[in-house]
């Protein structure tokens, strides 16, 4: 069994409110999940919540705060992520990032969301 990363990438552009991204996770047992920004967030006032639906729409995560999605300090490497613990089983996923007012400014907000994950694929 290996460990592996997957990213999805998404951006928030200024004067937009939401984007969504659409993705398949590699076959595998997902074991966590944690986001990182640009930082655009520190500076702006507003609420920043991320949802993660499957094929179905069925919200396997609920739309919660960003804060809620990002990686803890301390401890191993992969229990600082956000737990998930499903098997992918080759759906298609889907992210959804809203800001609960427009965005302000200039810069764009840009999301790297990392799913950790386990497969029994052997190299060779």
């Amino acid at each position: 069994m290996r460990q592996i990363q997957h990213v999805v990438k998404a951006i928030i552009k200024p004067g937009e409110s939401n984007t969504s991204e659409n993705f398949k996770l590699p076959i595998g047992f997902t074991t966590g999940v944690a986001v990182y920004t640009n930082g655009v967030e520190r500076s702006i006032h507003t609420m920043i919540c991320i949802e993660m639906k499957d094929d179905n729409s069925i919200a396997i995560i609920p739309a919660v705060h960003i804060d809620n999605w990002r990686q803890s300090n301390g401890g191993e490497y992969e229990k600082s992520f956000k737990p998930l613990n499903f098997d992918t089983g080759n759906k298609d996923y889907s992210l959804i990032f809203s800001l609960d007012a427009p965005l302000m400014g200039s810069e764009s907000l840009k999301f790297h969301v990392v799913f950790l994950y386990n497969n029994t694929i052997k190299i060779e």
